[in-house]
């Protein structure tokens, strides 16, 4: 057995391992919406808060709860403002390098590689749906196809079926990229936005057992990797998994 094959048996078999052992993601996007962190999903809930004194419990002072509810608007505001101006200067940083690799590299047409970016988008959020990995493969890496197909495998033997519904892609945006000597080492990060209903179904009964029934707005970071003479995406990210500071800056 050749080295490269026992490192990636061995890759196999941990992933197998997290997978049995592990919470499953409730996002039934491709990838399941979780690359090890938390989920990306742009809509969330509110708590309430209460005191407890002698034995009963009594909610906070009116005035001090709309105060507190006004410094937490203003901070989530504050920080959705940061992270659209960040996302921006990325993007056109990002724009301004692929025109320039453009000029030397075949591979970095802004338009081209938007449109293959798009479309791969919507047929690797299909092959997640039809819970099969082979069906996207021309915008997969090997890597990345293998981990999709142990995770739908493992999602088959427990009864579970995918759903989704309304599957739009709102934008996407190059956010760093990166050109090597030749093509092999080329790679991108994108900035994806999109908007879907998806959960999981256990295939007997029909029953929702993961996820819920409801439409929502994600933000996840693509990479892809060119491979094979074509842009691949390898790798999903979870917003709050980068921090796109690190890109804005470079």
């Amino acid at each position: 057995m050749t080295q490269k094959k026992y490192w990636k048996l061995t890759a196999l078999f941990c992933l197998t391992f997290l997978l049995l052992f592990s919470p499953m993601s409730a996002y039934a996007r491709a990838g399941g919406g979780s690359s090890g962190g938390g989920g990306g999903s742009s809509s969330g809930g509110g708590s309430t808060t209460h005191h407890y004194r002698n034995g009963r419990t009594t909610s906070s002072n009116p005035i001090s709860r709309i105060l507190n509810y006004g410094i937490f608007i203003c901070i989530a505001g504050g920080g959705t403002i940061v992270f659209f101006y960040r996302r921006k200067k990325a993007r056109l940083i990002s724009k301004q390098r692929m025109q320039e690799f453009s000029k030397y590299g075949y591979n970095w047409n802004f338009a081209e590689v938007q449109k293959r970016v798009e479309h791969a988008y919507f047929e690797i959020q299909e092959c997640w749906r039809r819970q099969d990995a082979d069906y996207a493969a021309e915008y997969l890496s090997d890597s990345l196809r293998e981990e999709f197909r142990i995770k739908l495998e493992w999602m088959d033997a427990r009864g579970e079926q995918v759903v989704q519904k309304h599957v739009r892609l709102l934008s996407a945006d190059p956010v760093y990229v990166v050109d090597q000597e030749g093509t092999e080492q080329d790679k991108m990060w994108y900035l994806i936005h999109g908007r879907m209903l998806g959960y999981y179904i256990n295939k007997d009964t029909g029953l929702c057992v993961r996820g819920n029934p409801r439409t929502e707005n994600f933000y996840e970071y693509w990479l892809f990797i060119y491979q094979n003479g074509n842009w691949v995406l390898d790798e999903i990210k979870q917003k709050d998994e980068i921090d796109i500071r690190q890109f804005a800056n470079m």
